[in-house]
């Protein structure tokens, strides 16, 4: 949908109470929605696995809605953007990104073999028509996870201000 379009939207419809903004770019389409509600502002948060999840919180973005096995990361991004310290959100962004990348192939097999990982489901299969996780893929999933959360134990919950300083 059209910038104008949201904001008519949210002018006109009072129970409108959210954007999600995932078409791609989304940083400037948050911003040309938050400039233009004069009236009544409603938050936007931005999906697309928060690939671009640094540019949307500056940008404006209010959050995250969106898949990836590690909310705890997002939680901190918002945190501490809310908190004005936008050189901690690039850290956390720059320091989770080959995961954020890794996440987003096609399909969703490398997300459910985490959540299997996390022990948030049992078994990472993936129904009939879609791809399974190819051993290749697999075996780039546990370098990534080594480098990125190298001895986390990924049944807990991430403390990423721990992670960060290891």
């Amino acid at each position: 949908m059209s910038v104008p379009l949201l904001l008519r939207l949210v002018r006109e419809i009072p129970q409108v109470a959210c954007f999600k903004a995932e078409a791609v770019p989304t940083p400037p389409k948050t911003r040309a929605l938050i400039d233009g509600m004069t009236d009544r502002q409603v938050p936007i948060l931005t999906g697309l696995g928060a690939l671009y999840g640094l540019f949307d919180l500056h940008s404006g973005s209010n959050g995250f809605m969106t898949g990836f096995a590690f909310p705890e990361v997002l939680m901190a991004m918002v945190k501490a953007m809310r908190d004005q310290q936008p050189e901690q959100v690039a850290a956390i962004y720059q320091h989770f990104l080959p995961l954020i990348v890794f996440e987003q192939q096609p399909g969703i097999a490398v997300r459910k073999e985490l959540f299997r990982m996390r022990g948030v489901i049992d078994n990472g299969s993936v129904r009939h028509p879609g791809a399974g996780l190819a051993p290749s893929a697999a075996e780039q999933l546990r370098l990534v996870l080594e480098l990125t959360l190298p001895g986390v134990d990924l049944t807990k919950p991430l403390d990423v201000a721990e992670v960060m300083a290891r």
